[in-house]
């Protein structure tokens, strides 16, 4: 019986922590509305500024790193500019966001650090914005880490 009870406990906890979360996925800017929504989720963000730097990877054998975020079992993915990564995300109130359990392959590359310190960046960030169809992740102290803009690629 003692058993029967356990397992019955353990698979109401299990039901209870496997609910989805709702939260905000977009910010727009109501000054421009001729431009297109786009969606945290589903969408795929090319890199285009690294700690307030633009990314300029016409020397390098780089591929322009990106991320996705996918609203099956809440996981990211992308490219870091040498290596794909995965990982998971959660999205909570007042946009924040975390990022866990991220990996990525180990293929050498030289990048000048590009892909260490994205890698990095989305490790710190703790909330995003959307606006005028730029995200943007800025880490405890608000700082930007990352910013992208929307590809046309939806595969």
């Amino acid at each position: 019986m003692k058993y029967v009870l356990g397992l019955s406990l353990f698979f109401c906890l299990f039901l209870f922590n496997c609910k989805t979360q709702d939260a905000p996925q977009k910010q727009t800017d109501t000054s421009s509305p001729s431009k297109t929504d786009v969606q945290l989720v589903g969408s795929k963000w090319v890199l285009i500024k690294l700690n307030g730097d633009v990314v300029n990877l016409s020397n390098t054998e780089l591929e322009q790193p990106f991320i996705r975020l996918t609203s099956k079992d809440n996981g990211v993915g992308g490219n870091g500019g040498c290596n794909p990564f995965g990982g998971t995300f959660k999205l909570k109130a007042n946009q924040t966001i975390a990022f866990s359990e991220m990996l990525a392959t180990m293929r050498y590359c030289d990048d000048n650090g590009i892909e260490s310190v994205f890698m990095g960046n989305l490790r710190k960030a703790v909330s995003y914005t959307i606006i005028d169809n730029e995200l943007t992740f800025k880490d405890e102290n608000g700082y930007v880490l990352s910013t992208f803009e929307p590809a046309d690629d939806k595969k």
